[in-house]
């Protein structure tokens, strides 16, 4: 998605996750002992422990627009489906002349939403243990 002027981050190495990790709860203190908003360290701190998960991380303004392909793509639907919901209200669309973007807070919002959603429908499809005899 190079349209967002994001910043991406590989995945780093085992040995660079675990260096990360181990100086995570020192780097928390240390953000937290500038007198930053609590919102900012935890930012810092979220990005830092999906680093030493291993995670590849990106980081971008939550207001910027994307494509509806760009959108389907970030949220795992295709475009056609996008564009379903968000005709139907279910997610906000704004119109540049004849385009159609979505930002990606609300992009994010709705995949949240949505994982919410599929765990929720898969914890009440789990039978409850009967008694046992």
């Amino acid at each position: 998605m190079p349209a967002l002027n994001e910043r991406a981050t590989e995945a780093l190495s085992g040995e660079a996750a675990a260096a990360v990790a181990r100086q995570l709860p020192g780097i928390r203190s240390a953000l937290a002992k500038r007198e930053l908003p609590d919102e900012a360290v935890e930012a810092v701190a979220d990005l830092l422990q999906r680093l030493a998960e291993g995670h590849a991380v990106v980081v971008a303004s939550t207001d910027a627009l994307l494509t509806t392909s760009q959108a389907a793509e970030l949220i795992g639907i295709s475009a056609t489906y996008l564009l379903r919901q968000a005709n139907n209200g279910v997610i906000p669309v704004e119109y540049r002349g004849t385009h159609r973007r979505f930002r990606l807070a609300d992009a994010m919002r709705y995949l949240e939403e949505s994982k919410r959603a599929a765990a929720a429908r898969a914890a009440a499809a789990t039978p409850e243990p009967g008694p046992t005899q």
